[in-house]
């Protein structure tokens, strides 16, 4: 097959590297994927739309073996090719980086690499690994400590191992799963040149994204998924933004579900200022009437971890019915913010005020609820039921003498699952058999159906599609109208800057940049995210 990536791009275009006919797979009554046929090409950087459910990541996952489908076929370079199992896939060197990293947690980034490559020793050369890690690394242009485990590192150098993870092995076709979820804007323009460069060299590369930006400034083609079916594949260069965005949620759909959504938005294809009040026109005069803070943060101190730069004298205050955000490359202090305010870690230094009361140490701030950035592993137990999902921080309400409530908590459930339309089969089925997006939102109605005084929600969209992430911060614009609080920590700086009043910059633990008037301070602001003053 090495002949394959040694041909010209060009020439290969005829001719598909992967082809996908009539692929279909369900889960029970669930047609998960129905009868698709694609064709991704060698040379090109093929992108793959559409909403949460649509079977975007079903499809990736029969590409790469961790689904088998129940009928099709699939090639690669020509050839019929039987996918079982991940292990088949990388036999066909196809690599995934998934959305949440399949990394073991007591492992180093070295060991990670060479257990990755399938040819692992029964004694590692710590020396050869080091130093492949060192050349991946310039090649990615990262810089990554070989010696560091996996589970110290942010969310966004474990995403950066599978990248390296999967150069490594010399895959030829690579997935990705929402690779810039986790990067700054300055840091972007980097990773499109490594994709581009992937792709020059003749590897096909698939992008799931839900950045209409992202699609037209760095992928050939554009593939829109659409309850499980594949409605069009595009060539990029023929087609415009609002033409792909009427496939993604046609302008028949729900009004609600896509009102808002602009072709044009920067950053996710978000409809989200229309569906949720708007954002008033003078978001620092509304926060002074407002008056008084419900948050302070004074001084506080986290030391840091490998991979971190833990929180060094971070002090702001939150006012009340306001949406402050927080900005920020992954692995800045975010994370320690969020765990600090959540009770689960303890600060060194500082304090934390909530509504008057101050915070006792491994305890959430008063009145506070936290929405955490990784919902499988910190937010939901994936194999409980929707409804014990959704009554499990609230267990003590619906208990009886040692006993749940269970019909009382099965309705309440399903008014929320109702409310929140959370796409699911019934409130017993188990939480991991809802799409990312659903799960996020039964999340988000858990935390609201507890009446907070304060939401702290970190990456709260991370990796939805455009109907879910515009719902979620919809829901969170209507909260704070009605009086709540919300403390909107984010990575991708559009969609901060469109839901929030006011914007904070976080850098190496600290407040680098503050505006009132988010809009107009875009650029100041992204140069704070990688330190550096516009």
């Amino acid at each position: 097959m090495a002949d394959v990536l040694s041909r010209d791009p060009a020439q290969l275009h005829a001719d598909p590297l992967l082809r996908l006919t009539k692929i279909s797979r369900s889960f029970g009554a669930v047609r998960a994927v129905q009868g698709v046929d694609l064709a991704v090409f060698a040379g090109r950087i093929h992108a793959l739309l559409g909403e949460n459910g649509a079977g975007k990541s079903t499809l990736m996952n029969v590409v790469y073996g961790i689904h088998a489908a129940d009928s099709g076929t699939v090639e690669v370079a020509g050839r019929p090719v039987v996918i079982r199992s991940p292990r088949d896939a990388i036999a066909q060197r196809i690599a995934m980086v998934h959305q949440h990293d399949k990394l073991i947690s007591a492992l180093t980034i070295a060991e990670s690499l060479t257990l990755a490559s399938g040819n692992a020793p029964l004694r590692i050369d710590r020396k050869r690994s080091a130093a492949r890690v060192a050349r991946l690394g310039r090649e990615l242009n990262l810089t990554l400590n070989p010696d560091t485990r996996v589970r110290d590192l942010s969310l966004a150098d474990r995403q950066r191992v599978e990248i390296l993870a999967a150069v490594d092995r010399d895959a030829r076709i690579i997935i990705l799963d929402e690779p810039t979820a986790v990067l700054a804007p300055t840091e972007v323009a980097s990773l499109f040149d490594l994709i581009r460069g992937l792709a020059a060299g003749g590897r096909a590369v698939i992008l799931i994204t839900h950045r209409m930006r992202e699609v037209f400034d760095v992928s050939d083609d554009i593939s829109v998924m659409r309850k499980g079916q594949l409605v069009a594949t595009l060539e990029t260069a023929r087609t415009n933004r609002h033409d792909v965005l009427d496939l993604v949620i046609p302008q028949q759909a729900d009004a609600e579900t896509s009102a808002g959504m602009t072709a044009d938005s920067g950053a996710t294809v978000e409809k989200t200022s229309a569906a949720r009040p708007t954002k008033p026109a003078n978001a620092a005069a509304v926060s002074e009437e407002n008056g008084q803070p419900v948050l302070q943060v004074s001084s506080l101190a986290v030391p840091p971890a490998a991979g971190r730069t833990g929180l060094k004298d971070l002090t702001f205050t939150v006012r009340s019915g306001e949406i402050l955000g927080i900005i920020g490359v992954d692995g800045n202090g975010q994370h320690e913010l969020a765990e600090v305010l959540a009770g689960v870690r303890r600060p060194v230094d500082g304090a934390v005020i909530a509504f008057g009361e101050k915070q006792t140490p491994l305890r959430p701030a008063p009145h506070t609820i936290v929405i955490p950035e990784d919902r499988h592993r910190e937010a939901l137990v994936l194999d409980l039921s929707n409804e014990e999902n959704y009554i499990l921080p609230i267990l003590r309400h619906y208990t009886k003498r040692g006993f749940v409530r269970r019909r009382e908590a099965r309705r309440d459930a399903c008014a929320a699952i109702t409310d929140f339309r959370i796409a699911t089969s019934s409130s017993a089925a188990r939480s991991r058999s809802m799409s990312g997006g659903n799960q996020q939102k039964l999340v988000l109605a858990r935390a609201i159906a507890q009446r907070p005084r304060l939401i702290v929600a970190s990456n709260a969209t991370r990796g939805l599609d455009p109907g879910a992430a515009g719902e979620v911060l919809r829901r969170l614009r209507d909260a704070a109208s009605q009086g709540a609080s919300v403390l909107f920590i984010g990575s991708d700086l559009d969609e901060v800057i469109e839901v929030s009043d006011r914007v904070l910059a976080l850098y190496d633990g600290s407040i680098v940049a503050e505006s009132a008037a988010p809009e107009d301070d875009r650029d100041r602001l992204a140069a704070g995210m990688v330190g550096e003053t516009a």
